[in-house]
């Protein structure tokens, strides 16, 4: 029996995206039923894997002028792959995969990984005229495409209030999917050579340089401390911003990238890590939201410092494994550092609330169900 063609498409998401590659793509490799086809951002090429295959959509800047031709693009891959499954993971790619649709005969599923029209509102520096007509479009594409999809994957559980027309989802979160580590769950942090750790995508709103400025604070106080910055920050005049801000300081240890970091230079980075810093600010398209780094940090056994959010709060309470910390309030540093270091971390191993099983699971199932459908 031949394998069930999937494909997974995205435009800015690296090849090894931490969902379409390492949750999607490894869930249905596991199956040995699916054929899975990889389609996003390409900096560097990708060589096939068994039963994976690797395609570039895009490559060159975010703002360039050929990433308006992405949806041709997208239809020559899919008349050589004819998949049985469209997965896309943003809104641009709607209007090309609705074409492919009729064309091809594919089930189309949105993977909803952010609600696009609200981050533009809200977290877009451009001038108001751009964000209406930058919103405007996103939910013309949007409601013009509902009912032509299959199916709809929610990454958040907030998208179900967000989106309350949409009937047809399923909630899949992104809980950590990696090595299980076996560390002593139960422990205190020392006062000397403590280091931090920064991940992921770096921007004004993801409280980054916030972040920078709280440590020099707190380094003032704990002179051998250390903060490692691993992460992308796409806006280029806030990845300058950040550059300028850690120069000539040693206590940062700085990758500040134009690109996505690859997933696994994210995990090994942990390893080497006392304190993960999660300092997001609390707007409305941050806040209902519960952040991946949140579940690696559980999985992975590491504390955590994070903004003051209800819903965050209360998994870190749960298992004693993060302090609360406004990173914009920088007068209560020794407050804070005597609940960390008097912390007792982890009085129980985390359970299922961190690990991508029980949403593999879930995922598996849809995929079943809408392949098994002619």
């Amino acid at each position: 029996m031949l394998p069930v063609k999937i494909a997974i498409a995205s435009v800015l998401k690296p090849l090894k995206d931490p969902r379409s590659y390492y949750k999607f793509g490894l869930s249905l490799r596991e199956t040995n039923k699916y054929q899975i086809n990889i389609i996003g951002f390409c900096s560097k090429k990708e060589t096939d894997e068994n039963s994976i295959k690797f395609h570039s959509l895009f490559y060159k800047k975010r703002n360039s002028f050929s990433r308006l031709k992405v949806g041709f693009r997208l239809l020559k891959l899919l008349s050589k792959i004819k998949p049985k499954i469209l997965i896309v993971t943003t809104y641009e790619l709607l209007p090309a995969a609705l074409l492919g649709k009729v064309i091809f005969g594919y089930k189309l599923v949105y993977d909803i990984q952010e609600n696009y029209a609200l981050n533009i509102t809200l977290n877009s520096p451009k001038n108001k005229l751009s964000k209406l007509l930058g919103t405007g479009i996103i939910k013309l594409i949007e409601f013009g495409s509902r009912a032509f999809i299959d199916h709809f994957i929610f990454a958040e559980k907030c998208y179900v209030s967000e989106f309350p027309e949409i009937n047809n989802h399923t909630i899949i979160e992104n809980k950590y999917q990696g090595p299980i580590v076996k560390a002593k769950y139960t422990f205190k942090l020392e006062r000397s050579n403590l280091k931090f750790l920064l991940c992921g995508t770096l921007a004004e709103v993801y409280g980054s340089m916030d972040a920078l400025l709280w440590f020099d604070k707190f380094h003032k106080h704990f002179p051998d401390t250390s903060l490692k910055i691993l992460g992308h920050a796409p806006l280029e005049s806030f990845r300058l911003k950040l550059i300028k801000h850690v120069e000539d300081k040693p206590y940062f240890k700085s990758t500040i990238s134009s690109e996505p970091i690859p997933y696994e230079l994210i995990l090994n980075s942990y390893l080497t890590t006392d304190l993960v810093l999660l300092p997001y600010q609390q707007v409305k398209s941050i806040s209902p939201k519960i952040p991946g780094k949140l579940y690696e940090c559980l999985a992975l056994n590491k504390g955590f410092l994070f903004s003051p959010n209800t819903q965050w709060q209360f998994l870190a309470n749960k298992y004693n494994a993060g302090v609360t910390v406004n990173f914009q309030d920088l007068s209560k540093m020794e407050m804070i550092s005597k609940e960390i270091f008097s912390k007792v971390f982890y009085s129980e191993a985390p359970k299922i609330d961190a690990y991508w099983a029980s949403e593999e699971l879930k995922f598996l199932s849809l995929i079943d169900r809408l392949s098994s459908k002619t």
